[in-house]
């Protein structure tokens, strides 16, 4: 059955063949690392056929003025890749700490460290002008070069792009005021 997750004014929908969980509302992140200041986190943490996603969202629609500073000086770039980061670090030690109900963290984390191959990092980016696919991809080199010591494959994706090239097994839709 899918699971759907509001995210930034937006719906995620997730099909059967993903595992996933909403690791910035998870108690064992809330109830752990987050406690020790300044930790961040990914919206999402998934498995897609034994891969492992870390998907971070972002809705700038109507807020493209107060964004854009962050969006051309990499900052964001440096937010989402402190948010891989933290997310990979509190997970792991959140499995060993969490209580019995919670340890619904370990697969999560065996797909993380057992994965033989490029992690996927998302940065889903919602925008009021359409992103072009080479846009996207300058955001993912961005995105890339902070995260040297993962070597991850980076995605930019929005619901335009979604659109031309459809993702398997995620659908968005929402709408688009109020501030994220």
């Amino acid at each position: 059955m899918s699971a759907t997750h509001p995210e930034s004014r937006l719906e995620f929908t997730f099909s059967d063949d993903w595992r996933v969980i909403k690791w910035d509302d998870h108690p064992a992140f809330k109830n752990g690392l987050c406690k020790a200041g300044d930790t961040k986190s990914v919206d999402f943490v998934g498995v897609l056929f034994n891969a492992p996603w870390l998907i971070e969202v972002k809705n700038f629609r109507q807020y493209r003025i107060e964004n854009k500073p962050r969006l051309s000086s990499g900052a964001l770039a440096k937010e989402v890749a402190d948010k891989v980061r933290d997310s990979i670090a509190s997970m792991t030690w959140a499995c060993r700490r969490a209580p019995l109900d919670e340890r619904d963290l370990a697969p999560f984390v065996r797909s993380i460290f057992g994965w033989k191959e490029r992690i996927c990092v998302v940065l889903w980016l919602e925008e009021d002008r359409i992103m072009t696919a080479a846009q996207a991809s300058a955001m993912a080199e961005t995105i890339k070069r902070e995260l040297t010591w993962l070597n991850p494959k980076v995605l930019v994706m929005s619901r335009d792009l979604a659109e031309k090239k459809p993702w398997q097994g995620i659908s968005v839709a929402g709408g688009s005021s109020g501030p994220k």
